[in-house]
This record gives structure tokens, sequence and C-alpha cells, in this order.
């Protein structure tokens, strides 16, 4: 037989054993994953290493349940759990719910940020490396739970991940930089870099208080150039040929610092680093 044989075989076993389990369920509602007589130990026993496939196939009938979360009906986190039984490493489901639970109304289901910050968490002890999680649990840290210093824990870890694309990494290099936030992130940061115990982490956070700052030397140096000759400067250089600063601050990010015509200082994001616009690795 071919191994599209096979597996569409074992997919149709692992099919009859999810009707078993869903026949079970609905006849005991609230049954934990397993307690019905099938587990996730028995699919994976039979599918013969297609743990991922079949994963996907048990997912696609799991996915629509967390609808059932608008009218009371928990299910959805008992066959959640049996898809990550079968194959942990399948990244999409813990994104799909890190970003989904929270939009749920609170009257429907009071527990959604809750739920997604867990199963986020058990997204990234266990899954393959999916940036989807760690920049989902950054945007309900920062939204729903006003966390800034999680938000920036995490919008980091996705920064770091390989495959993370353009957009999302540059807008989690740079949370934060806005003129009102600097201060609150740099503090937050500082606090990072001082309570960790991981080189690389230190200088990660390092990095990004050195991002901030040089944010900041450069406004200062644009309202010492609006003192001096009446206007703001057009541009970064401008501030050197003029003798305001000797030297353009390097970003620690690669990023080009530009001023804005209020005088305020920010990144070009029409100008990305290098190691942002590289294909990522296949």
């Amino acid at each position: 037989m071919s191994k599209t044989a096979v597996l569409l075989l074992l997919i149709a076993v692992v099919a009859l054993l999810q009707f078993e389990y869903d026949r079970v369920n609905a006849s005991a509602p609230m049954v934990p994953a397993g307690e019905s007589g099938v587990t996730p130990s028995m699919v994976r026993f039979v599918d013969l290493g297609f743990h991922p496939a079949v994963a996907s196939f048990l997912w696609a009938n799991t996915m629509p349940e967390i609808l059932d979360l608008f009218n009371g009906k928990t299910e959805y986190f008992g066959d959640l759990a049996f898809v990550n039984g079968v194959d942990p490493k399948l990244s999409y489901p813990y994104a799909f719910s890190v970003l989904t639970l929270p939009a749920i109304p609170t009257a429907d289901y009071p527990y959604g940020v809750q739920q997604s910050v867990a199963i986020g968490k058990e997204g990234l002890a266990n899954a393959d490396p999916d940036w989807r999680i760690p920049y989902y649990m950054a945007l309900n840290y920062y939204l729903s739970l006003h966390d800034e210093k999680d938000a920036l824990i995490y919008f980091n870890k996705a920064a770091m991940t390989p495959g993370v694309p353009q957009f999302a990494e540059r807008f989690a290099l740079n949370f934060g930089i806005g003129t009102n936030e600097r201060a609150t992130a740099e503090e937050l940061w500082a606090t990072i870099a001082s309570s960790t115990n991981d080189t690389f982490e230190q200088q990660r956070a390092e990095a990004y208080i050195a991002h901030l700052k040089d944010l900041d030397y450069l406004d200062a140096a644009s309202k010492a150039y609006k003192a001096k000759f009446g206007v703001y400067p057009t541009s970064p250089s401008e501030l050197v040929a003029r003798g305001i600063i000797s030297a353009v601050p390097v970003d620690p990010f690669g990023f080009t610092f530009i001023i804005k015509s209020d005088g305020t200082s920010d990144v070009d994001l029409s100008k990305l680093p290098g190691y942002i616009l590289k294909e990522p690795a296949q």
C-alpha cells in the first residue's frame, strides 16, 4: 500500500475512535478527555507515527467547538487537550486558542483570558516554534490584562522566533517607543535586566533600553536644535551637521532613526534592518 493509502486508513481508524469518543460524551457531557475510553495514547499507538496529520484531522473537528462557549458549553477544552495529547508539537491549536478565547464575552464565558494564558504557556513549552503564540499572548497581556511588563516579554519572544514575519517583528521590537510610553518601557526592561539570571535575556533587555535611550537622546537634541535655530531638524544627520551632536546613535536592532515634523524621534519602518529582510529559514 502507498503511504497515502496507509494515512487514509489510519485517519479512518482515528475517525472511528473519535466518533466513539463523541458518542460517549454526548450521553455524558463534561466527561474529561480520556474518560470515555479513548485516549491520545491509543490514537498515537494506531497512527504509526502520523501524529501531525491525525492531530490536524482531529483539530479540524475541534476548532468549531469554540463557538459553543457562547452557549456555556466547554467541551472545546477537553477536545483541545485530546488534540494536544495526540501531537503536542502542533502549534496552531495553541495559537488559535490564545487569539480567540479573550474575544468571547465574559457574560458567556468569564475565563477566556485566563485560559488563553494557560494554553499559550503550554504551547510555548511543547509546540514547535510559532511566533503567533507569544505575539498573541503579548497582545492579550497588554489589551486585556493591562500588563505591560509581560507584554514586553512576550513581544520579545515573538521577535526572536524563527520565521516571524516582518510586520510582527518590527512591531514587537518597537513596542513601547511612543514618546509617552518610553519611560515606563525603559523602567520595565531595567527591572527585567536586573532580575534575570540568564545572560542572553539580560543583554536583550539592555538592547531594548539602549534603543529607548537613543530615541530620548535624539528628542533632547532636536529640542536643543529648535532652541538654537528656531526650527526642528529634518533628520538626525542634520543634528550632526549643525554641531548639536557628534554622531547619530547606532540602533542596537539596526533600525534607521528619523526626526518627525513635530521634532520627536522615531524609527524608519520603511528601511528595515537586513536581518529582518532576510527570508525565514525553510
